[in-house]
C-alpha cells in the first residue's frame, strides 16, 4: 500500500490542489545543491550543450560546474565587483559577464581565459544575452541604457533611446530581429536591432519589471514584476495571461524550452512552476532560505537552476513532473 496516498487524498481537499501537482511533489527531489560561491548568487546559466552551468555571485567570480553532481570546472577571476548577468554564446564558445564594476567581460568557456574586456555603461551591467547567430551581444544596465555588442570587433554598434530607469532586461527575438527590454520605469519596449527604432512599448506593471523574456516560438512575452505577478503578453502588448502566487517583488521568469512551462523565483524563497496554458501553478520548489535571483531551464527542459542570495544554486529535477504531463 502506498503510504503516501491517504495523505495526498487529505492535500487535495485542504489545498485544492489536483493529485497530479501533489503526486509530482511526492516524487519531487533537488539533485544539487552547489555551494562554491562565499556570497550570493546573482545569475546562473546552461550552457548550450546542458554539460556545464555557469554562475557569478557577490564574490566576484565566475564559477563553472557540472549541473548533475556539482563538481567545478573552473573559477574565472577578473572583475573587480558582483556579478549580475551570464551567458553563453549560442556555440557554446564563450561566456559573456557584467557586474557591478561597469564591465563586460567574454571568456574562454572551456577554461576560463579572459579574452576581451568591454567598457561602456556608466552603472552595472545587470543583464547580457547573444544574439541567435551569435554575431551580436546586448547588455542592459542601471544607467538606463541597454547596449549591441559586435562580437566581430567588440565594439558598440548604434546607439539606443534610453529607458527612464534602470533597464533590467536586454534579449534578441528568436529570428533576431529586434531586442526586446524590460525596466524599472514600469515598462517593455521592442527596438529594431538593426536600426535602433523604438518598435513597440507598453506599462506592464504596477512596479518596477524586473525580467521579460520572448517565448521560444517568439509569438509572447512573459515578465515579472515587484508587484508580484508574473504576467504574459502578446508581442504587441496586449495582455493574455496573469500569474498570482507570489508573495513578494518576483526577480526572475523563464519560459522552458518547449514554452509550455514557466519557472519563477523572487523574494519569497520560492520557485514556483506554472503552466502557461492554464496559468495555474503546479509546484512550488522551495529549499531557498533567502531571494531568489535569477531562474534558468537547461536546454532538455529537464532541469532548473535557481540562484539564491542565500549563496547556494540549486538544481531541480523537473522529470517527475514531465513525466506525468
Amino acid at each position: 500500500m502506498n503510504i503516501l496516498k491517504p495523505f495526498l487524498c487529505l492535500a487535495v481537499l485542504l489545498t485544492g490542489l489536483d493529485a497530479f501537482s501533489l503526486q509530482a511533489f511526492a516524487q519531487f527531489k533537488e539533485l544539487v545543491n552547489y555551494k562554491g560561491h562565499t556570497d550570493g548568487v546573482k545569475c546562473v546559466a546552461f550552457s548550450p550543450d546542458g554539460k556545464s552551468i555557469a554562475s557569478g555571485a557577490a564574490d566576484n567570480l565566475l564559477r563553472v560546474w557540472n549541473p548533475v553532481n556539482g563538481k567545478e570546472i573552473f573559477v574565472a577571476v577578473g572583475h573587480k565587483a558582483p556579478i549580475w548577468a551570464v551567458a553563453y554564446s549560442p556555440d557554446g564558445k564563450w561566456i559573456a559577464t557584467g557586474g557591478d564594476d561597469k564591465t563586460i567581460r567574454i571568456w574562454d568557456s572551456s577554461n576560463g581565459k579572459d579574452l576581451q574586456l568591454l567598457q561602456g555603461h556608466q552603472r552595472s551591467v545587470g543583464d547580457l544575452a547573444f544574439s541567435p547567430d551569435g554575431k551580436f551581444l546586448v547588455s542592459a544596465s542601471n544607467d538606463y541604457t541597454f547596449k549591441v555588442w559586435d562580437t566581430s570587433t567588440w565594439k558598440e554598434t548604434i546607439p539606443f533611446r534610453a529607458h527612464g530607469n534602470w533597464v533590467s532586461t536586454a534579449q534578441f527575438s528568436s529570428n533576431g530581429k529586434n531586442i526586446l527590454t524590460a525596466s524599472y520605469d514600469e515598462s517593455i519596449r521592442i527596438f529594431d536591432a538593426r536600426l535602433g527604432d523604438q518598435l513597440k512599448k507598453w506599462k506592464a506593471h504596477s512596479d518596477w519589471v524586473t525580467a521579460a523574456q520572448y517565448s521560444p516560438d517568439g509569438k509572447s512575452i512573459v515578465s515579472s514584476g515587484g508587484d508580484k505577478f508574473v504576467k504574459l503578453w502578446s508581442t504587441e502588448g496586449k495582455q493574455i495571461k496573469s500569474f498570482e502566487g507570489h508573495t513578494d517583488v518576483i526577480r526572475t521568469v523563464s519560459f522552458s524550452p518547449d514554452g509550455k512551462l514557466l519557472a519563477s523565483g523572487g523574494g519569497d524563497n520560492v520557485v514556483k512552476i506554472w503552466d502557461v496554458s492554464s496559468g495555474k501553478l503546479i509546484i512550488d520548489l522551495k529549499g531557498h532560505t533567502m531571494e531568489i535571483l535569477q531562474v534558468a531551464y537547461s536546454p532538455d527542459g529537464a532541469l532548473v537552476a535557481s540562484a539564491s542570495s542565500d549563496g547556494t544554486v540549486k538544481i531541480w529535477d523537473l522529470r517527475p513532473i514531465l513525466n506525468k504531463r
